[in-house]
């Protein structure tokens, strides 16, 4: 036997329905709109009193092909004299470069070089500088800016490094309070990443070249003395590149430039969401307050 709505709503008393809700809050309208404006009003207060930030980009394509080709026959030379090589640390294979150069840009070592270069512990902890003493203001030893800290606040707010699985193109951004070194800090950090790379790849390949040279008069092996001279002529060629190609280990495709717009605060959203909350507590009081009006 079918059940009317009447007597359902007699065995479930606490339950309302979406007529009740209507009425509920339509008669508290004025308590969820007040609600809603003051909260919306209290977020775009709170949004423009946040600083504006901008976000510079730089496109990167990191090179992975080895300098070393050519005459070598990486493959049956590693599999031929690949003790030689190993023996002196040297690495004919250059699988592991382009991991090596993504690696570089984003480890601590160079961004703590970097901002103890650029002198960027008073900009990056403004608040705690004073620039007129050109002295921190904490005298707390805890609360004392480091590199250390410095990096981690780098590393956590202002770069980030996405990379794209299917092409392996890279996106460092920089995102910080005034544009222009935003956009200064990223092509540097990829400049230096460079720099760097190079010049210890130029040294590595010294290294191995006095190595093989030792090992040159070291046998009489017809054989051996081929394997040494193609080794040698692969070095070589990578001194070579290293030293004529300033971009060694990444392509800039795009470098960074300066932003006109903000990134955020986006002040838009951040209203609407204030006006959200703002809405939805008034209708949770409204609920909450309904008992004591029917009673009433």
């Amino acid at each position: 036997m079918a059940q009317s709505p009447d007597s359902y709503t007699d065995q479930h008393p606490d339950e309302i329905t979406f007529q009740e809700l209507w009425q509920t809050f339509w008669s508290r309208r004025l308590l969820i709109v007040g609600l809603g404006v003051l909260f919306s009003v209290a977020a775009a207060i709170v949004a423009f009193q946040l600083p504006l930030k901008f976000e510079a980009s730089v496109l990167l394509a990191p090179v992975d092909d080895d300098a070393g080709g050519g005459k070598l026959g990486a493959g049956a030379l590693l599999s031929q004299f690949g003790g030689l090589a190993a023996l002196g640390g040297i690495n004919i294979r250059g699988s592991g470069r382009k991991a090596e150069s993504v690696a570089t840009l984003q480890s601590a070592a160079l961004t703590q070089a970097f901002i103890a270069d650029e002198q960027l512990l008073p900009v990056l902890y403004e608040d705690k500088w004073d620039s007129a003493k050109q002295t921190w203001t904490v005298t707390d030893p805890e609360k004392v800016p480091t590199l250390w800290k410095a990096e981690k606040k780098f590393r956590k707010q202002i770069r980030t490094i996405d990379e794209e699985k299917k092409t392996g193109i890279i996106t460092l951004t920089i995102t910080w309070t005034d544009p222009e070194k935003a956009a200064a800090w990223a092509n540097e950090l990829v400049a230096r990443a460079n720099n760097y790379l190079r010049s210890r790849a130029i040294e590595q390949s010294k290294k191995n070249l006095d190595y093989l040279n030792e090992q040159l008069t070291k046998t009489s092996v017809v054989e051996l003395h081929q394997a040494i001279y193609d080794l040698i002529e692969a070095e070589v060629k990578k001194v070579m590149v290293a030293n004529g190609n300033e971009e060694y280990a990444f392509r800039v495709i795009d470098p960074a430039r300066v932003p006109e717009e903000r990134s955020s605060p986006k002040r838009t959203l951040i209203t609407a969401v204030g006006m959200f909350f703002g809405l939805m507590l008034g209708m949770i009081i409204s609920l909450i307050l309904r008992p004591s009006a029917s009673k009433a």
